[in-house]
């Protein structure tokens, strides 16, 4: 199965099996890749007005994924785009034809009531960092929308899903 890729130039390169098998070998979470069950649901975001293929969809479960993720695009030229959350309006998280780094997954919250910090990956959403610092007697500024990712927000919806 070759896959046909988009580059950071927007030419189109194509992946051979074993390229995508080895990206696949190295991942702790999975990849999903067009005509797979779960691809419709994978490329998915919030606006239902963004309608996107991207060719590689790498589910990261922890920071080994995401670096995996980065190395394989960064050595074949692939665009890349990065979902936290995915409630982007303009579609930032997603593409046609790159690969799509997805951090929906990574959920982890660490609270230091002491130090009175927070760390969270990438894909916790803001109800969900809220009810983890809440619990501390925490709060944060941030977004209203409870469904929205926290990396989203915190770079002001810039570049990140």
């Amino acid at each position: 199965m070759s896959i046909t890729a988009t580059t950071l130039e927007g030419e189109h390169t194509n992946l051979n099996d074993t390229d995508i098998e080895n990206l696949r070998r190295s991942l702790r979470g999975e990849l999903v890749v067009d005509g797979e069950t779960k691809y419709d649901e994978a490329r998915r975001v919030w606006n239902g007005n963004v309608d996107r293929r991207p060719a590689l969809i790498v589910r990261c479960t922890g920071a080994a994924d995401v670096q995996q993720a980065v190395n394989f695009a960064r050595s074949l030229g692939v665009l890349v785009s990065v979902h936290g959350g995915g409630h982007s309006a303009p579609g930032y998280g997603t593409n046609d034809g790159g690969l799509v780094i997805d951090l929906s997954l990574m959920k982890g919250i660490r609270v230091d009531p002491d130090a009175r910090t927070v760390s969270a990956q990438g894909g916790v959403l803001w109800r969900e960092l809220d009810h983890e610092t809440q619990a501390f007697g925490l709060a944060t500024t941030g977004g209203t929308v409870s469904n929205t990712g926290i990396g989203g927000l915190t770079l002001g919806a810039v570049s990140a899903g």
